[in-house]
């Protein structure tokens, strides 16, 4: 089930529920709370993943060290 957040429009109580999409609002002062629709809600990763950035770092140090056989990095494995 998706966390929601929701606020009363009479009191302005903040909370946090876990609700199936079409269920219910949480009651408070005798009345539903509105379900609120922040950005904050969503996480967005930008960029690669931090393991592919030591990949580079591992690769970099094979081929300093003169080293031939190395792990293929994700970049350069095509999904057929």
């Amino acid at each position: 089930m998706p966390l929601y957040d929701f606020e009363c429009g009479k009191c302005g109580v903040r909370q946090e529920a876990f609700k199936p999409i079409d269920g219910d609002a949480p009651c408070c002062c005798g009345q539903p709370m509105t379900r609120l629709y922040t950005m904050a809600a969503l996480k967005v990763k930008w960029g690669p993943e931090p393991w592919m950035n030591r990949m580079d770092d591992i690769h970099k140090a094979q081929a300093d060290r003169g080293e031939r056989l190395r792990l293929p990095h994700p970049r350069e494995i095509r999904a057929s």
